[in-house]
Order: C-alpha cells, then structure tokens, then sequence
C-alpha cells in the first residue's frame, strides 16, 4: 500500500500539469483543440467570420431598409466584429494554458514551501494543484453558464426584444442574438476560469509558507508568471468597457437596455477591484509576510546586540568600537536582505503599465462623447 502510494505521488510530480485537464467538461474548447486541432489565429478569424458575416449582413439589411446612415452605427459594428468578437475568444483560448503555465512554474521556481501547520487542507502541493483540477474541470460549472447563457437568451426573445421600441425588425435581433450565443458562453467560462485561478493562487499562498527568490531574473522573486493572469484580467475588464462604449454608440438602435448597461457597468465596478486585489494586494501581502519572516531572525539578533551594548559596563574604546561595528553590520545586513527583497508579484514597470490600461475604461466615455459630438454636426 506504501510503494503504490509512493509510486503514485512520484507519478504526479513528475508530470507537469497541463491546459487539457482544465477543460475536459467544456465541449467548446474540447471540440476546437481536441478534435478539430485548430490553431489559435484560426479559430480567432472564424470568429470574426462567421459571427461577424452574420453581424455584418444584419447591419447590411438595416441600411437597404433605411435612408438614414448612421457612422455611429457603423463604428459599433465594426468594434464588435474585428475587436471584441476575436479577443474575448483568444482570451478564452488561453486562460487554460496560462492556469496551468502559472502553476507549474511557481513549482519549478521553488518559490512553494512546506505546508502551514495552523492552516488545515492538502498536505502537498501535488494534492492541491490535484483538487485545483477537479474544481476547475467540473461539468457543474459548464451546465451554469450554458443555463445561465440560454436563460438570458430566452429573456432576450421572448420578454425584451418583442417589448422593445427599437426600429431594428425583429428578426434581425433574433439573428444577432443567436450569434451573440457562443460570445456569451466564452465570457462566461472565461470570467469563471479567472475567478477560479485567482482564488486557488490565493489559497495556495495562504496554505503553505512562500519562498521568495530575491535574484529571481523576472525580477518579482519566482511568481512573475502570475503577469500573464493578471493581464487577462484587465483584458476581460477593458473588453467589458469596450462591449459598453459599443453599445452607447448604437444607441439609437437600442441594442442593449438601460439595466443592461447598468450592469454591465455595476460588474465592472465589481469585477476591477476585486481581480486587482485579489492578483496584487494579496501576494503582496504575503510577500511582505515572507520577507518579514526572513527579517525576523536579523530583528532579534539585533535587539539582543543592542540590549547588551547598553547593559554592559566596560566604557572603554574597544568595547564600545566592538559594540557598534556589530550593531552597525547588522543594521546593514538587515536593510540589504529588506531591499533586496521583491514584495510585489509583478515588476515595477509592469505595475505601472497595468495601472495605466486599467485607467483607460474611465476615458472612454470621454472618448464615446467626443466620437458623437463630433460626428453631430456633420448630420451623421
């Protein structure tokens, strides 16, 4: 029982994990990797054709059938062909492939130490990243979101649109809508993939003790591999705001509600904070934690060297010299391991790029305003 349980363990070390066990319950992403072995940039293009054809000729229609030709309009279609249809589906794409590159290099760094005794849970790393899998490859998360997704959609054709005063035929919406279907699914599985990574990262760092390398090369001591999360999730975010400005800008047409819009921007509100905190103030947290630990043994070493230099009683120049040049090299040891120390999980100028980008959202209803003024005197 012992060697078919060592010999078990030993299989899972040696194996790294990898994109496919986190999706093996999601029939999308199985059918273009797995079976139809499409590559990236072809599946992105089919994206912006085949959704996209349908989009353009449902726009097409509309203008045979008015005299009024709206630019507006036609900047809304063309974000949401070329730009959101084919970004969400990359993101969706390689959200796997990130979860599993993050934690098999956060093993291979070295960066994951013993388990916490205080901290209840999996006794090795292997058997977390093993439940990981189990929770991000669940069948019961794909049942949600295509319940979910259908639920919206019949929402959408049998309530909303047949009560909705948008000059749009009714039959061009239905077509719209069923080629928004697969975008639903894909926003949905990506939002919970992220949600789900960036609990379980957190939740590693929580339950065993973190090793931080100070000379690591990506420069945030071993967990720069979190960056490529990190910026899916401002990908997802800035894609939210962007759906948002197109809706505003096809206004007239009244694609999206009033409520819809409110939630689309009540989520961003929601989702910005929470993916920040949870993919930068927590690790940092546990960064500072890490070095603090490291710091502590130089911390007491120095308060007891300072103790004794004031309770002793030789005055004379040899004893005080020695005092201080121990307390003086301490100190100096103690602010080399403190500098040196990484406490963010990202470089300094990676922090300040995603800074910028996640600015960016807040200018563009600025950005929306100034397109329609603009475009309001030429009677366009």
């Amino acid at each position: 029982m012992i060697d078919q349980h060592k010999e078990t363990k030993d299989g899972v070390e040696d194996q790294p994990l990898t994109a496919r066990q986190l999706y093996q319950h999601d029939p999308l992403l199985v059918l273009l990797k797995d079976r139809w072995h499409l590559s990236t940039v072809w599946i992105c293009v089919g994206t912006i054709l085949l959704p996209g054809s349908v989009f353009l000729g449902w726009w097409l229609g509309w203008v045979r059938m008015n005299s009024t030709w709206i630019v507006s309009d036609t900047l809304s279609i063309l974000i949401q062909t070329l730009i959101l249809f084919p970004v969400i589906f990359l993101i969706y794409l390689r959200i796997p492939g990130s979860i599993a590159s993050l934690f098999n290099t956060l093993k291979a760094n070295g960066v994951i130490g013993e388990p916490r005794k205080q901290v209840s849970g999996s006794k090795t790393y292997e058997a977390f990243v093993q439940q990981m899998v189990r929770w991000m490859d669940n069948v019961g998360w794909t049942l949600a979101i295509v319940l979910l997704v259908a639920c919206y959609a019949l929402y959408r054709l049998l309530i909303l649109e047949p009560a909705s005063s948008s000059p749009v035929p009714y039959w061009m919406r239905v077509c719209a809508i069923v080629s928004y279907w697969p975008l639903m699914y894909v926003t949905g599985m990506s939002v919970l993939r992220i949600l789900l990574a960036l609990i379980f990262t957190n939740w590693l760092f929580y339950r065993f003790s973190l090793q931080v390398r100070p000379l690591h090369p990506d420069g945030a001591g071993g967990l720069g591999a979190m960056g490529n999360l990190l910026w899916m999730s401002v990908g997802i975010m800035l894609w939210e705001a962007l759906l948002l400005v197109a809706s505003v800008l096809s206004r007239n047409l009244i694609w999206l509600s009033l409520s819809e819009m409110i939630l689309l921007g009540a989520i961003y509100i929601a989702l910005t904070p929470a993916l920040l905190i949870g993919w930068l103030l927590f690790p940092h947290a546990m960064m500072v934690k890490a070095r603090d630990e490291m710091l502590r043994p130089l911390t007491d070493a120095y308060q007891q060297a300072f103790l004794q230099s004031l309770s002793s009683h030789e005055y004379d120049t040899r004893s005080l010299v020695s005092a201080t040049r121990r307390l003086t090299a301490l100190k100096q040891r103690y602010d080399l391991v403190h500098d040196a120390f990484p406490v963010w999980p990202l470089e300094t100028g990676t922090l300040s790029r995603i800074a910028v980008t996640v600015i960016l959202p807040l200018l563009l209803p600025i950005l929306t305003s100034l397109i329609t003024l603009a475009l309001h005197p030429l009677g366009l």
